[in-house]
């Protein structure tokens, strides 16, 4: 099996990992062009691209049916870039006899077979790679009893041996998995197939964010329920528009967006848990501390 090299770009910073390459595929509207000694050609259309372990490269033109564009009959160095300034994906293959193959996917429908490079306990990190993995083939109930572990026999008939994430959450409930499903398709991380026959769940462009190297959001690494967490939000925004009011100043002067979620998900306990957090420094603690540790 060819060890390829997937990268991940954020923030004008690439890091470089090795992966196994398994089957990809990748369906999306894209710009592409592949050359060769004799012919370069260039294209825009939504695609499907099919690559294999052993370096061969398919890309077909869903425009009209499925008629293929170009290939690589084996032996490419495949790379994988997310670059967040350009495109949603870049995938690039080379081979040692010249042939070339670039495409910048504008909007990705459907991915798997990518491994995120990114090792984490995070269950919100396990949830969207379990979906990535899975190509968008499957709904809210069946991801969490992935995650847990079920051994019914419709999840038995999935081929769960390449799927890193079974089992992961064996020591939740199926009702806390499906919670936290449920806010990452709230937040957008996550969302419903459109025109499927079946409610399946894909990865959005800000899931893939977070399995290309981004940050987990601060929410789903809470050691709180996702319900404790909203209601503490509501709790502090009320606090917040109250004390805005009061001193006549506009409410991020008070307490910014990002600052009152993290207070909300990482329940302080003490005026240095406070300063800990975004945006409380020393001062902001003495002055709102006490009032913000009494609401939680």
């Amino acid at each position: 099996m060819n060890t390829q090299t997937a990268k991940t770009e954020k923030n004008g910073k690439t890091n470089e990992q090795e992966m196994n390459l398994q089957n990809i595929i990748i369906v999306g509207e894209c710009k592409g062009t592949y050359a060769n000694a004799s012919v370069t050609k260039e294209f825009q259309a939504k695609v499907l691209v099919s690559a294999r372990p052993d370096g061969t490269v398919i890309v077909h033109n869903l425009g009209n049916g499925v008629r293929p564009l170009c290939y690589i009959d084996g032996g490419a160095e495949i790379s994988i870039a997310r670059n967040l300034a350009d495109a949603e994906i870049e995938f690039f293959a080379t081979t040692e006899d010249g042939q070339q193959l670039t495409l910048q996917f504008t909007e990705i429908t459907a991915m798997q077979g990518i491994s995120s490079g990114k090792q984490t306990n995070s269950l919100a990190m396990s949830i969207l790679k379990c979906v990535f993995d899975l190509g968008g083939n499957y709904g809210r109930t069946t991801i969490a009893r992935i995650l847990t572990g079920s051994v019914s026999k419709k999840i038995l008939t999935i081929n769960i041996s390449k799927l890193g994430t079974y089992g992961v959450a064996k020591e939740t409930s199926m009702k806390e998995v499906l919670s936290l499903v449920d806010w990452l398709i709230q937040e957008n991380y996550l969302a419903y197939v459109e025109d499927s026959e079946f409610p399946v769940l894909v990865v959005t462009s800000k899931g893939l964010d977070v399995l290309a190297g981004g940050d987990v959001p601060v929410e789903a690494e809470s050691k709180l329920g996702t319900e404790e967490v909203e209601r503490r939000k509501a709790v502090l925004k009320e606090w917040r528009d109250r004390k805005s009011a009061e001193l006549g100043q506009p409410r991020y002067c008070v307490l910014k967006n990002k600052t009152l979620v993290e207070i909300a998900s990482r329940d302080p306990k003490t005026l240095e848990d406070l300063q800990g957090i975004y945006g409380i420094g020393e001062a902001r603690a003495q002055k709102y501390g006490a009032e913000i540790l009494g609401m939680l």
